[in-house]
């Protein structure tokens, strides 16, 4: 649900924070059962439970060529001239369903480092991925320079209000630069390693939620407070966080050309989706 910096694909909500033991009691939004479907496992006694295909999506890339970053078998797209890029050629890694047949991975690459020409594919396809890069910036950047003219990079994330995420703050628009730019680093950031403190400091309280925090952004040289550290190296969090206007933001700023957005995706319901074409 490791490698170099920003090249999470996935494997972080899942994955988990080593101490985060009160972050980790939430999980992703439960799809709606309307956004579920069942289909016989190849093996086992268990039924695989898949979300629905993505309309939008098929209007967009049906018949097209290209790639899903991440891609798993309970979330399929079900696009059938889609092939599934991940940074591990496990099959069924931490983030797939275990109920359902891992979903095969065709190419092992970074994220944000992709083993193609420029101008080479319909599409890039990602869901629930971007959050997990530490400079999504830079895979933006990436995705867009390997689609042809015309072609789509075609994103659902995470919204802040109905997901886990929801105690957070939105990550500014600012801030995404400043780590794309190098201004700030994993190191800029600390982690939680002593609960109890961070309770004891009210700092595990966010409004009506419970959650300490997975990161927080300090200046170069300040002091530590008890109960964090600093990061070292990327674990794959959800290093971003947004609603659907906040990630426009994001995508205008870098002025790309948005030709389609859902403020709920029409996937499994938790996240926006944003269409841009090249």
């Amino acid at each position: 649900m490791l490698l170099k910096v920003a090249s999470a694909i996935f494997a972080g909500a899942l994955l988990g924070i080593s101490g985060l033991l009160a972050w980790q009691q939430y999980g992703p939004g439960t799809a709606p059962r309307e956004a579920q479907q069942t289909t016989a496992p190849a093996n086992g006694p268990e039924p695989c439970t898949q979300s629905r295909p993505s309309a939008l999506a098929t209007k967009y890339l049906e018949n097209l060529h290209g790639i899903e970053i991440g891609a798993s078998t309970q979330n399929s797209f079900f696009l059938k001239r889609s092939i599934n890029v991940d940074f591990s050629d496990e099959q069924g890694g931490l983030w797939q369903d275990k109920t359902c047949e891992p979903a095969t991975v065709n190419i092992v690459a970074f994220g944000d480092d992709l083993p193609f020409k420029d101008n080479t594919l319909d599409y890039v396809l990602t869901s629930h991925v971007i959050e997990h890069f530490f400079d999504p910036v830079k895979a933006v950047r990436e995705w867009h320079r390997i689609i042809k003219p015309g072609g789509y990079i075609f994103i659902i994330a995470p919204h802040k209000d109905r997901t886990f995420d929801k105690p957070r703050e939105v990550t500014p628009v600012a801030e995404l630069l400043d780590r794309s730019t190098g201004r700030i680093r994993i190191s800029d950031y600390l982690r939680p390693t002593d609960i109890a403190a961070l309770e004891q400091s009210g700092k595990a309280k966010f409004g009506p939620d419970y959650e300490v925090p997975p990161q927080m952004l300090i200046s170069r040289g300040a002091r530590l407070e008890h109960g964090w550290v600093r990061y070292e190296e990327d674990d794959h969090h959800h290093w971003s966080v947004w609603r659907t206007d906040d990630f426009l933001d994001l995508v205008k700023t870098l002025r790309l050309n948005i030709v389609d957005v859902q403020d709920t995706d029409d996937k499994v319901g938790n996240g926006f989706t944003v269409v841009i074409r090249k």
